[in-house]
């Protein structure tokens, strides 16, 4: 089976985990491939952990979550420390930037979103932390008005955004760089940051300048067309766009998706270098480590719900978060049933 609990509510995933049972004891060898830990450690009497086309790991539930390889797939490096970086301050003072209340959002029958509670203060980075599916992209795309919520309440420092569009969130401030990049591809990468400014054309060259300081590759790949760029230096161009609209707060969607490790320390310096500038950030990645490195507190998403927040300190230090990521121990369930890949 690939991926049969996508889009199922909890209730269904518990009764798809039973049916599961019901017909291993029957006689019949399972194999699934699924992105719910939570399931996968359930039902699995061994988890085999693929990565890059190469076998991480093999063996009981128990014994793939307590491997380090396997954490460190899931959970990523933390970042380390630049000696220049500005330490961080006690943010707990600062007013409200974003503010998010009771959101339910989904794309049919059944929410996605179930009653999200989130802020972000001004200045602060935040971190959005899950597994595939947990509902961290609808969220984001909730915030920047592509996606209309179902109930609750989004406001940018008092500000109720819930009934704008994309284009009046953008000019208000709150401003998205979308998973996958999505640069226009038979565009220069001159003409893909100009577009950035599309709502604020003052001053638009010198704001051109500025993002080519802040990414030397770009200015080297100017008068190229974008989709001839690395994964990488076209992360950098979404970045640089989205930097032109001005943004109050900056929504970033697995910035380092498909990046290599080199490149992606240096996206997340730049990142640190704008969270040294003062840029309020709200940051999914699944690389949890380097996010909380960036980030003064995050939140812990599953299934549509917030689970934990606190610190980054807290949550790295937090079972909630490796929960998330990797399901409970399948310790705890005497009678697993499948063979997971």
């Amino acid at each position: 089976l690939d991926e049969p609990a996508a889009g199922l509510s909890r209730e269904d995933k518990l009764r798809l985990g039973t049916l599961l049972q019901r017909i291993a004891d029957a006689g019949l060898t399972v194999l699934l491939v699924e992105h719910d830990m939570t399931l996968v450690m359930d039902i699995s009497h061994q988890v085999v952990v693929l990565d890059a086309g190469v076998r991480l790991a093999v063996g009981s539930p128990a014994q793939v979550q307590a491997d380090p390889a396997v954490q460190l797939a899931y959970l990523g490096e933390s970042l380390e420390t630049s000696e220049e970086s500005t330490p961080r301050g006690n943010a707990i003072n600062r007013p409200e930037m974003l503010g998010v209340g009771s959101l339910v959002a989904g794309y049919g029958a059944e929410p996605v979103l179930h009653g999200i509670d989130l802020q972000v203060r001004r200045g602060e980075v935040v971190a959005l932390l899950g597994a595939n599916g947990a509902g961290k992209s609808t969220l984001m795309k909730a915030l920047a008005g592509l996606h209309r919520p179902i109930q609750g309440g989004i406001h940018l420092e008092g500000r109720e955004l819930m009934n704008m569009g994309a284009e009046q969130v953008v000019a208000h401030g709150v401003v998205l760089v979308p998973e996958g990049r999505q640069v226009f591809a038979e565009l220069s990468v001159l003409d893909n940051i100009r577009l950035g400014a599309f709502l604020q054309t003052d001053d638009r060259e010198a704001r051109v300048e500025e993002q080519l300081v802040r990414f030397p590759r770009l200015r080297e790949r100017l008068h190229q067309r974008a989709g001839l760029l690395s994964g990488g230096e076209q992360q950098m161009l979404a970045i640089a766009r989205a930097l032109m609209s001005r943004p109050r707060i900056l929504l970033l969607d697995e910035p380092s998706l498909g990046l290599a490790p080199k490149v992606i320390a240096e996206l997340f310096a730049a990142l640190d270098a704008l969270r040294r500038e003062g840029m309020t950030l709200l940051l999914v990645d699944q690389m949890a480590g380097l996010a909380l490195a960036l980030a003064d507190r995050a939140y812990v998403m599953e299934e549509g719900r917030i689970v934990a927040h606190g610190t980054s300190a807290e949550i790295a230090a937090n079972g909630a978060l490796a929960q998330a990521y990797l399901g409970e121990s399948g310790a705890d369930h005497p009678q697993p049933a499948a063979h997971l890949s």
